[in-house]
């Protein structure tokens, strides 16, 4: 059921202006000639539409605004007399601005204006969430020459034989009643009912499949519990004390979360109770899922054939969403934990022994030290090490085509079962938001709710409108853990990056224990190649923060949007878990309130950060740039493509030396050198 808002109120000479309320209402400057002032107010975001509209008897100068409020507060001359009457009406979101506009235009017209009245409309789009109109009505009637008519009549009584009663002074009994019906509160209740009705009838034309209803909850026999309406003032606290990531602590704001959550519970129970009492339309979700995995499979070419018969030998079963997923996952884990570093080690390992080769051709005794190698013992630590590194190679090489065989076979697997998915979802709820149809970021969501229905257990699966917001949280919670996920490995090597870089420093300065200056610079630069991986993810993610983002904050400014995107990719992750975390029941934080967190979780890393810069007393982290100091704790910095070159070479000094003549080693044998060539192809520039 979509959001249905009418109320009323009375502008009074008493304490308020005819001429200001039109003013502030359609954003135009007007004249007051009882104040003898201009009314004039800051300007809005967007501007109001505003119109007048009048009865064909009512004189044309009502259509100018200025001159028409003015006149109604010389008429009205009782000091406290009624001004104005103001109805203030929702407008569908689900409506166009042009459709709005005219369903506003029309109900004013037939309501109001066909029964006597000047209209001042405006409308007021400040919000996306939340256009509305505001319906400034005469309250005083037009006679048919155009003047103004009389609130009030007499109404005498007459006796049985049709004349006038008269009191025994000889005057005429009468009452004062009002001229006409808009102040009865029928009235006012034919006014919510016809505009309900007016809202359901322009839905039905443009096919929109949601209706309004201006009944109360009780009277519409729902189960549900009205929250209280706040006050101008409560409600602008309330907002102030969110926009600052604080509950604020009123009695009614306290009262109305209670209420939500109660009606939240009641909404669970009433969804539960609506699939098992619904015998008429038994829901076989195994039924439809076999359904599209016999349409799906059967488009399938011999590779998707292949990869599924080698799934399910691979995992002893029937692949389903849930089991190959599951393996998907695992695969990628073993990949980014092992595989990954393995494969880094070996490029790590092949550059130090090619700068280390070049180095002893050069006789470079203190550029060979930096590496773990010595003048006088390079040939035999050499040729261990290159053996070392070619089983290296070969154990990585045989792990890289294992790994590329079977996560091929475990992604087309996936992508096939993920489609079934999406389809099977897709027939169950067929009104979901289209960018949410072949998301693949709410594949495993999709299944759980299918399994969850597929097993009665109800308290698991969102109402049917409600299911979009799911979807839309749960894309976010994943995009925001994968990005957490790429900032904390890049926050963990750059701690053990900067470790290694001062225990080689210490082993240097000591300069005979090779094998364990050889062994650090590995670690040290595989760390150091790690952080650029995990940064390009990094990157990769932050493009996907960005655009959810949009997607998240419709409503903001193109200026302040730019600003956020612009920040680092932590604080844009913090944002949005806090909007996740803090979205319940449709009651989403603003953008600026979700940007206020996020800056205050960014100066506490600020602060972890300034109190480990000051504990860190080497020579290898001061030679480091601030941005690669930064990144133990600010995982956006951006590592210099020359940083392996620049820590290979840290702790080196400039030497002035003089090749040797004589240089004997089996480096300069025919085969050492083809394998040389063949291993040590410089694919590292270095």
């Amino acid at each position: 059921m979509s959001y249905f808002r009418l109320q009323a109120n009375i502008i009074s000479k008493k304490s308020q202006s005819a001429v200001a309320s039109a003013s502030y209402r359609s954003g135009e400057d007007l004249y007051s000639e009882r104040d003898e002032e201009m009314k004039s107010f800051k300007p809005r975001e967007v501007a109001p539409v505003s119109f007048l509209l009048k009865p064909d008897h009512a004189p044309d100068w009502t259509l100018d605004r200025e001159k028409l409020w003015n006149e109604v507060e010389k008429v009205e001359k009782a000091w406290n007399a009624q001004l104005a009457r103001e109805v203030l009406v929702a407008l569908p979101v689900e409506l166009s601005d042009e459709q709005q506009h005219e369903l506003v235009q029309s109900f004013v017209q037939e309501e109001f204006v066909d029964e006597g009245m000047v209209a001042d409309v405006s409308i007021h789009r400040d919000k996306l969430h939340n256009p509305h109109a505001h319906i400034l009505l005469t309250v005083r009637p037009f006679n048919e020459d155009g003047s103004w008519g009389q609130k009030k009549m007499r109404q005498y009584a007459y006796d049985e034989k049709g004349d006038i009663l008269r009191t025994d002074d000889g005057k005429k009994v009468f009452q004062t009643v009002p001229s006409t019906d808009w102040n009865e509160r029928e009235t006012l209740v034919k006014w919510r009912m016809n505009y309900a009705e007016a809202i359901n009838q322009s839905f039905k034309e443009h096919g929109i499949n949601k209706e309004v209803s201006a009944l109360s909850f009780e009277e519409q026999g729902l189960d549900r519990i009205a929250e209280v309406r706040l006050d101008r003032n409560e409600y602008q606290y309330v907002k102030r004390m969110e926009e600052k990531g604080l509950e604020a602590k009123t009695f009614y704001h306290q009262l109305n979360q209670e209420i939500r959550k109660t009606n939240a519970e009641i909404k669970q129970l009433n969804q539960q109770i609506a699939f098992l009492s619904d015998k008429q339309k038994p829901l076989d979700v195994q039924a439809v899922l076999h359904r599209h995995t016999i349409e799906v499979t059967g488009q399938l070419d011999a590779d998707y054939q292949k990869s599924l018969r080698f799934m399910e030998g691979r995992l002893k079963e029937t692949p389903t969403f849930q089991n190959v997923h599951k393996q998907l996952e695992g695969l990628y884990r073993w990949e980014e934990r092992t595989l990954e570093p393995k494969q880094t080690e070996a490029a790590v390992t092949h550059a130090i022994l090619t700068a280390s080769h070049q180095a002893n051709a050069k006789r470079d005794s203190q550029a060979l030290k930096a590496h773990g190698f010595s003048l006088q013992a390079f040939p035999s630590l050499f040729g261990e090490r290159l053996n070392l590194f070619d089983q290296l190679e070969q154990e990585t090489c045989k792990s890289v085509k294992t790994n590329e065989t079977v996560t091929a076979h475990a992604e087309r697997a996936y992508r096939v079962q993920s489609l079934i998915v999406h389809n099977a979802f897709q027939e169950l709820y067929p009104d979901i938001n289209d960018r949410f149809h072949t998301n693949d970021r709410t594949a495993d969501f999709k299944s759980t709710v299918l399994e969850a229905i597929r097993n009665e257990q109800w308290e698991h699966v969102p109402r049917v409108e409600d299911m979009d917001h799911h979807l839309q949280l749960h894309e976010l919670t994943k995009a925001v853990d994968h990005a957490e996920k790429a900032s904390e490995q890049i926050r963990i090597q750059s701690l053990m990056r900067n470790k290694l870089g001062a225990e080689k420093e210490k082993l240097l300065q000591g300069g005979k224990d090779l094998d364990a200056i050889y062994r650090t610079s590995i670690k040290l630069n595989t760390a150091q190649q790690l952080i650029g991986r995990y940064q390009e993810k990094a990157a990769h993610m932050d493009k996907q923060i960005n655009e959810l983002i949009r997607q998240t904050f419709p409503e903001a400014k193109e200026k302040l949007l730019q600003q956020v995107q612009a920040l680092p990719l932590e604080m844009k992750t913090d944002l949005l878990k806090h909007y996740t975390e803090n979205t319940k029941h449709h009651k989403a934080p603003a953008l600026k309130e979700c940007l206020k967190r996020a800056h205050t979780e960014q100066d506490k890393r600020s602060a972890a950060f300034e109190e480990y810069r000051n504990q860190q007393n080497s020579r290898f982290y001061q030679g480091l740039d601030d941005k690669q100091q930064a990144l133990v704790q600010f995982p956006n910095g951006r590592a210099s493509s020359e940083l392996l070159d620049q820590l290979m070479r840290q702790a080196a000094h400039p030497n002035n030396y003089q090749k040797e003549p004589q240089q004997t080693t089996k480096m300069n044998r025919k085969g050492r050198n083809t394998r040389m060539r063949r291993y040590l192809g410089l694919e590292i520039d270095m």
